[in-house]
């Protein structure tokens, strides 16, 4: 915009020139021809002159004043616009700053999530871990509960059916011996637990007792053992009181003796 303005202002102070130029070229013919005319003729066109050029000094003046002040606005324009870059320059370096700060802690944020899902599936699978672990132990452990209480469960069916046959046992004894039973005991004959009652048989001194003589005689009275009665499954010995006989009663499976004591 300023060469412009210059260019202007040359072009009007040569179109002066150019003036004056064939002002004073004009004016040399005419004093050739007439030096009387001329005279005149050369005042007239002086004064005629003198006003053109203090008209083409005004408009120049004026167009150097415009010139002037419009290249005094266009400057302050160029200022303020030069001003107002450097700022936006400054705003613009401000936000890609700021950016820059943004995208490092969002890659940081980014980050530090990824550490923590990583240690929180870590810990999730270390927990999983540790719960099928407890799982299995837990078990086995109750795989084990179960074997010891199967038996356990066994021993006390043992014990129980022990305890019944001693129970049954006494229960005998005390039938057999003609001893009164405990109170709330069952009071079973011989014939209810399936064991006929004992009859004398001839006594074989030869054979039972052998060659002493001290030894009481015994009769062997062998009895059919059926299997049905369950009271009487394993082999055990039972003893009782008959009048005056002590009775043995042993098993050997399929058939029990009863050995009488005279």
């Amino acid at each position: 915009m300023d060469s412009r303005k210059k260019d202007k202002l040359l072009c009007s102070q040569l179109q002066v020139v150019d003036f004056l130029q064939n002002f004073l070229a004009q004016e040399g013919i005419v004093q050739g021809l007439d030096p009387l005319a001329s005279e005149d003729t050369s005042r007239q066109k002086a004064l005629a002159v003198k006003e053109q050029w203090k008209e083409l000094k005004a408009t120049y003046q004026e167009h150097v004043e415009a010139i002037t002040g419009a290249l005094t606005q266009a400057l302050a324009k160029t200022e303020e616009a030069q001003s107002k870059r450097v700022q936006l320059q400054e705003a613009l370096e401000q936000l890609q700053a700021k950016k820059q700060v943004a995208m490092e802690r969002a890659r940081t944020a980014q980050k530090q999530w990824q550490l923590q899902q990583e240690k929180r599936l870590q810990h999730l699978a270390e927990a999983s871990a540790e719960v099928r672990q407890r799982q299995r132990g837990a078990q086995q452990e109750l795989e084990r509960l179960r074997q010891e209480l199967g038996a356990l469960q066994q021993q006390a069916g043992q014990k129980r059916d022990r305890l019944q046959r001693h129970q049954t046992f006494l229960r005998l004894l005390h039938i057999l011996q003609g001893e009164p039973l405990l109170p709330g005991a069952e009071t079973e004959r011989p014939q209810e637990l399936g064991i006929p009652e004992a009859k004398p048989r001839e006594q074989n001194t030869g054979d039972a007792v052998g060659k002493d003589r001290s030894v009481p005689s015994q009769t062997f009275i062998h009895l059919k053992y059926f299997k049905s009665q369950s009271r009487l499954r394993d082999p055990l010995s039972y003893v009782y009181s008959d009048t005056h006989r002590f009775v043995l009663l042993s098993w050997a499976s399929p058939t029990f003796s009863l050995v009488l004591f005279s």
